[in-house]
């Protein structure tokens, strides 16, 4: 029993730090993700450390969104001939989704194609618009 309330504060703890690392979409997404666990833990009566288990492989899914929008966005800065600026990305279960504003159809698939060999990355929803 104190091994369980003890192992449930370290989560809580570490969560807690997660949670002031991230930006305000995510904290509120893993804030969301940790009640549900909580109260599935609760209704279900299951041993709390296999329901923390259960959370914390759902908030691993988000920081990967995370991680993977902070990479495209590194390497779209980086990649030479690309406007990053003008461009908005946005990841959610591995899918990268890009609007904004380039100055060529070359560069849309050029984006599209940079994007795409990021480490992570499932697919691309392409929303990037050529500016007159």
């Amino acid at each position: 029993m104190k091994n369980s309330v003890l192992l449930r504060s370290l989560l809580v703890i570490g969560l807690s730090g997660s949670l002031f690392a991230c930006s305000a979409p995510l904290k509120e997404q893993v804030s969301d993700t940790w009640d549900s666990a909580v109260k599935t833990a609760d209704i279900a009566g299951k041993d709390t450390s296999e329901a923390v288990s259960s959370g914390v492989k759902s908030t691993d899914n988000y920081i990967d969104d995370s991680s993977i929008t902070a990479q495209v966005k590194s390497k779209l800065l980086t990649t030479s001939g690309i406007d990053s600026n003008s461009i908005s990305v946005k990841t959610v279960k591995g899918v990268v989704y890009l609007s904004g504003f380039v100055k060529s159809d070359s560069q849309v698939d050029k984006v599209v194609q940079v994007v795409s060999m990021v480490n992570g990355v499932k697919s691309v929803q392409n929303g990037l618009v050529v500016a007159n």
